[in-house]
């Protein structure tokens, strides 16, 4: 962070707002009893404090809400009742293949908006498809997640030598947007054969050595449920696939294979 002129104090809290037009960010007091900075001014506070559903709806729809995700409760084609249908953040909806959630991500607002409508003009089409998030954290580590990926969960990692294109400025330049959601939203896999089982052994890093790219394997009852590409770009497609196929594999050293992670 210090590399990209970013200053992190877990200390402070927005004590007040200014004639509306400016916010004090006030410290708090440390040990002591001196502050760190008396005062920080600044024109823009962005406050990442997630989100909670508005369900006003429900009490004169007669809708259901789901008690344990929260959000209206529809079913895998993203109906909640005769005639409504709910999607985006709002919407506790039925996955196919993971089991019931609610998502809170700008592509599942997309797609899932997309087929609420279709289905309101009778499609009846099921909503298979796995969202996907992402976060760059400066140019040179980024990362983009699809699925489960809670933290009490198994995890495999499988980690590689990065090279100088792993990196989001490098994947901004190729896919010609910095939303990836967008450019990887509409992409699907083709057929990709999983290799056959092939234990590898797995080695040592030497000291000094940087292994700045890899997969996350996110199991459940031994199936993947969850992937995290840790600098590994444009490949979302496959992990969509392989989320989709609910299938074991014996061997996720090979399985990462498919994401390119050892090519120079």
């Amino acid at each position: 962070w210090r590399d990209q002129v970013v200053q992190l104090d877990v200390r402070g809290n927005v004590a007040k707002l200014n004639d509306g037009s400016q916010i004090t960010y006030e410290k708090c007091l440390i040990a002591t009893g001196e502050y760190f900075w008396p005062q920080v001014e600044t024109d823009h506070i962005v406050a990442a404090v997630g989100l909670e559903p508005n369900v006003e709806l429900a009490k004169t729809g007669g809708l259901e809400i789901d008690s344990d995700f929260g959000g209206f409760r529809v079913n895998a084609e993203l109906q909640a009742r005769s005639n409504i249908w709910v999607a985006g953040d709002a919407a506790c909806f039925y996955d196919i293949k993971l089991g019931r959630r609610r998502v809170e991500h700008h592509d599942h607002a997309v797609v899932s908006g997309r087929l609420a409508g279709e289905n309101m003009t009778g499609a009846a089409k099921p909503y298979w498809h796995q969202s996907m998030f992402w976060s760059d954290l400066g140019p040179d580590v980024g990362y983009e997640a699809i699925g489960l990926v809670d933290s009490s969960l198994p995890t495999v990692g499988v980690f590689a030598k990065a090279t100088a294109q792993d990196n989001p400025k490098s994947a901004t330049e190729q896919s010609g947007t910095g939303i990836r959601s967008e450019s990887e939203t509409e992409s699907e896999a083709s057929d990709i054969p999983v290799p056959p089982s092939n234990p590898a052994v797995p080695q040592v890093p030497t000291q000094g050595e940087d292994y700045g790219k890899g997969v996350i394997f996110y199991l459940r009852d031994k199936v993947v449920v969850g992937i995290v590409l840790w600098n590994i770009f444009n490949r979302m497609p496959i992990a969509r696939k392989i989320i989709k196929d609910g299938e074991q594999h014996e061997d996720l050293n090979e399985v990462a294979k498919l994401f390119n992670i050892h090519e120079d």
